[in-house]
């Protein structure tokens, strides 16, 4: 009754949070033919590229925090004085994280000359980190209630999607899109903020100066983790700005959006619901642990396979269907992306899912230190003689020896504790 009652539970947050990502991703993906045909491929790109800058300030305010955050929680969900003090802590450090960042922003746009001409559309689109500041993810995923927050995330977006219909009908309004984007967020993340303290009662509660910083040591691994992730994933494209055409930016920006899209429809629902589900797996059976792993990397890998076999060689009806047949030149770089879903969907199950459940932080931080040098490394050399084709192959080598090198280790580790 009780495996039942988890069964139904983990399902209906999966469920619940891939409605998050229809409206996150699938949404905005099906307006993108209206959109690239009206602002073209050179302002498509740039928007691409204003997200990407952002995408680091959005990863030093989370800090980890969905991760780090969501563990204490699901571990101290029935301890309501202590998720007070962990929802404290975490709001004052994330308030912290956005004073700072916001501090850092202001300069790089207006003292950048090189960004000059999209400062507006980097504004707006900087804008979205105060609805992932409000946006409490973390705490519906460790008490496993994600449902909460699903439906009015889906009914926001679609209202995103009518606006941007209705205010975008020339070239020069394309900033208008990260706006638009920007304010769908922070209006999820008021609507979410309000659910906490309503439905779930939780209280700020006093706090001291250690707790908080209590906080930022918790979360440090996996925070510089995904400022590690991040900085290899973006570093070849940024690079492309700098040697490539706005075509080559375009080009890649298209092939990677829709890979990014097929991504996280799969990773973001079952990672972000399995994860609080596992840690208390694997504090508790080693072995049933083990049995879940193995059972979730047949499940992604047949899926997943499946899924870039069919956008490998439809790479280029996926492409003219969704942003028309002015973008096919995007066609080669999505079929080199095609099985990137795949390998990045197993490396999330062997290093977010079975490192990190195992509480093995440390060696998580260390394999991706590693990598990022290597592949900035790489990326420095190789980006400016191959171009697009380059960032490509990249990027896909790079999700492939991360994964392999993480299942060894965690093999390694799941057989140590068996042993002890």
């Amino acid at each position: 009754m009780v495996k039942s009652v988890l069964k139904s539970d983990l399902f209906k947050n999966i469920s619940s949070l891939a409605l998050i990502q229809v409206g996150n991703y699938i949404i905005p993906l099906l307006i993108i033919p209206y959109i690239s045909r009206i602002i073209g491929i050179e302002n498509y790109g740039s928007l691409e590229y204003a997200r990407t800058i952002v995408l680091y300030f959005t990863i030093f305010l989370d800090y980890g925090f969905n991760l780090s955050s969501t563990r204490e929680i699901s571990v101290h969900r029935d301890n309501k004085e202590l998720v007070n003090r962990i929802v404290t802590n975490t709001y004052i450090a994330k308030g912290i994280l956005l004073l700072i960042s916001i501090i850092v922003f202001i300069p790089l746009v207006s003292l950048n000359t090189s960004l000059n001409d999209i400062s507006l559309l980097l504004w707006v689109t900087f804008l979205i980190n105060f609805g992932n500041f409000l946006f409490p993810l973390w705490f519906f995923q460790g008490i496993e209630k994600i449902a909460s927050i699903a439906k009015i995330n889906f009914v926001v977006k679609i209202l995103i999607v009518a606006s941007v219909l209705f205010f975008i009908k020339q070239k020069e309004d394309y900033w208008k899109y990260n706006l638009f984007l920007s304010f769908s967020q922070i209006c999820i993340g008021i609507y979410s903020f309000y659910v906490l303290f309503s439905k779930y009662q939780i209280q700020f509660i006093k706090t001291t100066f250690k707790e908080v910083i209590d906080k930022f040591k918790t979360g440090f691994k996996v925070f510089f983790s995904s400022i590690l992730v991040a900085s290899f994933v973006s570093y070849g494209f940024l690079l492309l700005k700098d040697v490539g055409t706005d075509i080559d930016v375009g080009a890649y920006s298209t092939a990677n959006k829709l890979a990014m899209t097929i991504q996280v429809l799969i990773l973001l629902p079952f990672s972000q619901a399995f994860f609080p589900f596992i840690v208390k797996t694997a504090s508790n059976d080693i072995y049933k642990f083990q049995k879940l792993i193995i059972r979730a990397s047949v499940v992604i890998f047949v899926l997943t396979m499946f899924i870039g076999i069919i956008s490998f060689y439809f790479a280029g009806f996926f492409i003219g269907l969704i942003f028309g047949n002015e973008f096919l030149f995007a066609s080669e770089t999505f079929q080199i992306l095609a099985f990137l879903p795949m390998f990045t969907i197993l490396n999330n199950l062997y290093c977010y899912q079975g490192l990190l459940s195992l509480n093995k932080d440390k060696l998580f931080l260390n394999i991706h230190i590693f990598f990022t040098i290597i592949i900035l490394l790489i990326s420095y050399f190789l980006v400016p003689v191959f171009g697009l084709k380059g960032v490509a192959l990249i990027r896909l080598i790079s999700e492939v020896l991360i994964m392999l090198v993480a299942l060894f280790y965690l093999k390694k580790t799941i057989n140590t504790l068996k042993n002890e």
